[in-house]
């Protein structure tokens, strides 16, 4: 499952989500993908279409081995001057890691190359249940 590649309708909704990024001017300062080869591309595709180094994007083993707990604990460990992250993982455990983290939102599914974004008013290690309030949110259209 780890070298399944993009699919040209994956890559075709990994570029509509980098060109809304990069629409709505956003300051991803971090972007932190599963080490599977469709997340790697989906990345990589975002960060090109925002002007991110692709050099500078994170590949963590917990986002495609890891439940919402091994996320988390990556996420207590970043730096605080790091405003902006972008998760590319897989589901069910990205939904989890949402629900867990969002206030008052809940979700039961997400697509391909979809975006659900939460904002925190803390410190990234203090970042744990119910602390996120929702953020943005992008759903891809089919070609």
């Amino acid at each position: 499952d780890k070298e399944r590649a993009l699919t040209n309708q994956g890559q075709h909704d990994a570029i509509q989500l980098g060109g809304y990024l990069k629409k709505t001017s956003c300051n991803i300062h971090l972007i932190i993908s599963s080490p599977a080869n469709r997340a790697q591309s989906t990345a990589w595709l975002v960060a090109r279409q925002i002007d991110f180094d692709a050099n500078h994007i994170q590949v963590e083993e917990s986002i495609y081995s890891s439940n919402k707990a091994g996320i988390l604990k990556l996420l207590n460990t970043l730096n605080d001057s790091v405003k902006e992250v972008l998760l590319i993982g897989h589901y069910p455990t990205i939904v989890e890691l949402y629900n867990y983290l969002a206030m008052n939102e809940s979700k039961t599914t997400m697509n391909t190359a979809e975006l659900c974004s939460l904002k925190f008013d803390l410190c990234w290690s203090e970042v744990t249940r119910g602390t996120g309030s929702e953020g943005s949110a992008f759903y891809p259209h089919s070609i």
